[in-house]
């Protein structure tokens, strides 16, 4: 037992040392800093508000604001940590080729930057909701947190996918890009679920990531326990992606060396 609490202690300060040195090198020669964490959101956040509700009706409901930031956050982080996580082993390869040490190290401490950003942006979220009146309700920020765990897991999961794949094919990092931009306009980022009606509303309503931040954000700000039954299947849907990327991941750790 005692053996076992000195292997994790130590994996803790490794993972904790990585995400420092990840930390420094990513700010490091940046005028504004970690200042770049808030700027993109928080510069989407202005540009699609004015638009909204300029000419839509968004300006009328007095949750929009929220709403809105909050669905920009949660797919950044969604975005972020994919991204954070599928170039980890690349620009860890000097440690990796030096280290013996967990690889899955190197892939998590990548995707806690995403996690650090969400939490700086988190607090804007609660300003916000506290500016224009809303008061979070106690179910609800856990049913909000619940759904972060399992965004988490999902990204955990194809990261340990991604980081392999990476090594192998950089053109990756490109068809990534592109993937990103259709869905942030099929996850439900700034609208509702139910705005979107037919054939389009049905194919949005099937992607697990606009349904998360959907569910989510109607947690936070409005304190209900939205779609409940598809938050529960794309819950045991992470488990089993983090159980099979592990798998993977294990299989083909050891043959990615001659790729750096």
């Amino acid at each position: 037992m005692l053996l076992w609490t000195k292997i994790e202690n130590k994996k803790f300060d490794l993972l904790k040392e990585l995400v420092k040195t990840r930390f420094k090198l990513r700010y490091n020669n940046s005028l504004l800093g970690f200042l770049w964490v808030l700027m993109r959101p928080l510069m989407n956040f202005l540009i699609l508000y004015f638009i909204f509700t300029a000419f839509r009706s968004g300006g009328k409901d007095p949750s929009y604001a929220a709403n809105l930031f909050s669905g920009l956050i949660l797919f950044y982080f969604f975005q972020e940590g994919v991204t954070f996580g599928m170039t980890s082993l690349m620009d860890m390869s000097s440690v990796i080729l030096k280290i013996n040490f967990p690889r899955q190290i190197a892939v998590f401490s990548s995707i806690i930057m995403a996690i650090i950003n969400l939490s700086i942006n988190f607090i804007i979220i609660i300003g916000i909701t506290l500016i224009t009146g809303f008061r979070p309700q106690l179910l609800g920020v856990i049913y909000f947190f619940i759904i972060i765990i399992i965004l988490l897991l999902i990204i955990y999961g194809i990261t340990l996918f991604l980081c392999i794949i990476f090594v192998k094919v950089r053109d990756l990092q490109n068809i990534m890009e592109l993937f990103f931009q259709l869905m942030f306009w099929a996850s439900a980022v700034f609208y509702n679920l139910e705005d979107i009606q037919g054939e389009t509303g049905a194919v949005i309503r099937a992607n697990p990531i606009a349904i998360l931040i959907g569910a989510a954000r109607k947690g936070f700000i409005h304190g209900e326990i939205a779609y409940l039954d598809s938050v529960i299947i794309i819950g045991i849907f992470a488990i089993v992606l983090v159980v099979f990327g592990t798998i993977f991941f294990n299989k083909n750790i050891k043959r990615i060396a001659e790729f750096f």
